[in-house]
C-alpha cells in the first residue's frame, strides 16, 4: 500500500493510500499537524518498526477506514463502512498500543527525554529509539517539502517493511 503526505497548506496536511486490491481513501485535514513529522506520519513510522498490525495502516490495508479515511470520488459503501467498523473494534488494542508508543517516542524525540516504555507490552527502549531513527530518517524529507509537495512511503503487508522506508517527493 503506497501511503501519500501531502503538505496542503502552511499548517496542513493530508493523508492519501491507495493499493492491490483497495480502493483510493484520504484523510484531510489530517490532525496533528508538524512541520518536522505530522501524527499520521509518526504513526507510520511506529507501526511499521514495531510491526503493528492492526494500527492505523494496518486497518487501511485491511480495507478498513479508521473513522477518518474517506473513499476518493464516492460515496462509501455501506459494506464497506462495516468492514471498516469490524476493524476498528477489532483492533482497538493495537490502535491504542500504537497510541502509547507514538507519545513515549515523540517525547524522546523532540525533547531528549527518556521516557520508560513501561505500560507497552513488549517495546523496549531499543525498540523506542529506532522509532526514533525513524522518525528522524521520515522528518528529513518532509521538513523539506513545499505546500502542495508530497512525500510516498510504502506500507509492507507484513507491517514491518523489508526495507527502511524511503519516501519519494512529489511536485
Amino acid at each position: 500500500m503506497n501511503v501519500r503526505f501531502t503538505r496542503t497548506a502552511e499548517r496542513r496536511y493530508r493523508v492519501s493510500v491507495e493499493g492491490e486490491g483497495l480502493g483510493p481513501s484520504f484523510m484531510e485535514p489530517a490532525p496533528g499537524y508538524d512541520a518536522r513529522l505530522p501524527h499520521d506520519m509518526a504513526h507510520f513510522v511506529v507501526e511499521s518498526e514495531l510491526g503493528i498490525r492492526g494500527g492505523v495502516f494496518g486497518q487501511l490495508a485491511d480495507g478498513g477506514h479508521v473513522n477518518t479515511f474517506r473513499p476518493l470520488g464516492e460515496r462509501p459503501r455501506t459494506r464497506v463502512v462495516k468492514r471498516g467498523n469490524r476493524l476498528a473494534i477489532a483492533n482497538r488494542d493495537d490502535a491504542m498500543r500504537s497510541e502509547k508508543i507514538v507519545g513515549i517516542a515523540w517525547r524522546l524525540w523532540t525533547t531528549g527525554a527518556t521516557i520508560p516504555a513501561a505500560g507497552v507490552e513488549g517495546v523496549n527502549a531499543e525498540d523506542i529509539a529506532r522509532v526514533c531513527r525513524g522518525f528522524e530518517q521520515a522528518s528529513a524529507q518532509w521538513s523539506r517539502l513545499q505546500v502542495g509537495e508530497s512525500m510516498t512511503l510504502v506500507w509492507r503487508p507484513t507491517g514491518r517493511p523489508t526495507q527502511r522506508p524511503r519516501g519519494a517527493i512529489h511536485r
